[in-house]
């Protein structure tokens, strides 16, 4: 079969040639169990194209309106990945007004969310994006420079509260921001668009016959597509004339359909035979420079770059039986592999885990992409982890392993921080370093006010959210909404700033901030009084309030 054509053509655009004829789209099959037996990817066959009729295959509101689950069992074991002869095929246009209606549900969702009406408010209210307000100052840390956070108007004064509910729930199988970057190599940030900055992730909530992406700092703040999914995942942007790509999963029909936005085309469709455990978007400088999400299965984890030529996913790690049956409630990787180009590989990966029971300990395991060692159990009671680059390491391209952060319980219910190295033994297997740098803070853990916590699709696990940019290393405890910043000087961590917020952080996440040299801290509350609502708080951390 000739390689997929990636051009971009109308939805109902005519096939070439005659048009009685239907055309042959083109598959590509990753067959599981061979990709084990065999260990390599790469060499994965093509399975001949079964004719079928666009028109069928490229209906948008793709599931049916019944209930329908995503975590649903898939026997099997096989990706097909497809891309149609016609190209990419538009999105239709939604007409967005009062009179429009909406069918949500199923046990994705099991709050009702949407019966009601529209996600977003029409007309837009003015005062969704007010001027953010400075929370006080708390007296506890008046010996302590204080975070200034400003606050959002809540998600019920943006979107309908329906919507609220669900953002606050949030999407399945993923965390709401996306999860910590700050281990890979330093990204090259050349796409801006509406002044936004990458590192926070939009949220995708979806029904039967809609889904919207919410972006924090955007006005307004909610977008619209006629896309019905079980959930979603949104890339940042991605080149310069303003790409981004959304990833549903569409449980029911057992498939993935990657659109992109923009130009409101479908790009690639997946066919899954497999369960799908956690799935997130992973920047370019994961994989080759390139769109890339992250697929966790029973099998292990999967690298899937919907842009190449040749879009099947390829297996990055092994699923080994310590983790198996766990939950996973964080991923991220770390790590360069020295190459340039569609060559670039990250070199590690965290994944924290636990079991199904909400009061078991999280465990933190690093394991090795794309090559042949052990899995590393880091700890098996740990409170938060995450990566962060080296100081060291200033050129993009250069060979390295990331650098840990563990945050870990102590006695009067205090933390304890720790950076540490990680290096490799003699045969070639990840190992604990020595612990470079490390803080104390006590009673992090003791609750001075009442923090509801609301329901969501992923738990309450971690009990502590890290955040790792450049230097800069942000600890937040979820359940007080206490955060902690410091500056990792190598050899020590020097205090930034602290804040005790009193409210549930549902996700939390950092980002360059306006200016040179300054960090965004984002993070996502719970409303104190209605646990369906919340809102967004940020603060900007300069490198003079870093010298306070």
């Amino acid at each position: 079969l000739a390689e997929p054509d990636h051009e971009k053509k109308p939805l109902f655009a005519p096939p070439s040639g005659d048009s009685k004829k239907k055309h042959v789209p083109k598959t590509l099959s990753l067959d599981f169990a061979n990709a084990i037996a065999d260990g390599a990817q790469d060499d994965m066959t093509q399975k001949e194209a079964k004719k079928y009729d666009p028109l069928d295959s490229c209906n948008i509101v793709l599931p049916p309106k019944e209930n329908f689950g995503f975590d649903a069992s898939f026997e099997g074991g096989a990706f097909d990945v497809s891309k149609s002869s016609q190209g990419a095929q538009e999105i239709p246009q939604i007409n967005e007004n009062k009179e429009e209606r909406a069918s949500f549900g199923g046990t994705a969702f099991p709050t009702d969310f949407g019966t009601e009406g529209d996600f977003l408010q029409h007309p837009f209210p003015s005062d969704a994006l007010q001027p953010p307000t400075n929370l006080t100052t708390d007296e506890s840390t008046t010996s302590i420079q204080s975070l200034l956070f400003e606050t959002s108007s809540l998600l019920s004064k943006q979107v309908r509260n329906s919507a609220a509910a669900a953002i606050i729930r949030g999407p399945p199988a993923t965390r709401h921001f996306g999860g910590n970057r700050g281990g890979l190599a330093k990204p090259n940030i050349k796409y801006r668009r509406d002044g936004r900055r990458s590192g926070v992730g939009s949220i995708a909530i979806c029904g039967a016959e809609k889904t919207v992406i919410y972006t924090h700092d955007q006005s307004p703040p909610g977008k619209t597509y006629p896309i019905g999914a079980s959930g979603a995942i949104i890339s940042d942007v991605m080149d310069s004339e303003g790409s981004e790509y959304l990833c549903c999963f569409l449980a029911r029909e057992k498939r993935m359909v990657v659109f992109e936005l923009l130009s409101k085309t479908v790009v690639v469709e997946l066919q899954m035979t497999t369960k799908l455990n956690f799935w997130r978007y992973l920047p370019p400088e994961a994989h080759g420079n390139t769109l890339v999400f992250m697929l966790i299965t029973p099998v292990g984890g999967f690298h899937w770059m919907p842009l190449d030529e040749s879009p099947r996913p390829r297996q990055a790690w092994k699923r080994g039986p310590e983790l198996q049956g766990k939950k996973i409630v964080s991923y991220e990787e770390g790590g360069n592999n020295g190459l340039g180009g569609p060559a670039r590989r990250s070199t590690l990966a965290l994944l924290l885990a636990s079991s199904s029971n909400a009061s078991s300990p999280v465990e933190a395991w690093c394991l090795p992409v794309y090559q042949d060692s052990d899995a590393l159990c880091l700890a098996n009671d740990i409170l938060g982890a995450a990566l962060s680059r080296p100081l060291e390491i200033e050129n993009d391209a250069a060979e390295f392993l990331p650098i840990l952060v563990t945050v870990s319980r102590n006695d009067d219910e205090g933390i304890t921080i720790e950076v540490m190295k990680i290096g490799k033994s003699s045969e070639g297997n990840f190992e604990k370093g020595q612990v470079m740098a490390s803080a104390v803070i006590p009673k992090a853990l003791s609750k001075t006010a009442d923090a509801p916590e609301p329901t969501m699709a992923m738990g309450t696990l971690p009990p502590v959210h890290c955040c790792c940019l450049g230097d800069r290393i942000v600890v937040i405890v979820r359940s007080t909404g206490f955060v902690s910043a410091y500056d990792f000087l190598g050899e020590e961590l020097s205090l930034v700033g602290q804040k005790n917020l009193g409210q549930y952080v549902i996700d939390a996440a950092i980002r360059p901030g306006p200016s040179e040299g300054d960090t965004e801290i984002v993070l996502l509350l719970c409303d104190s009084e209605n646990i369906k609502d919340g809102c967004v708080a940020t603060v900007v951390v300069s490198p003079l309030l870093s010298m306070c």
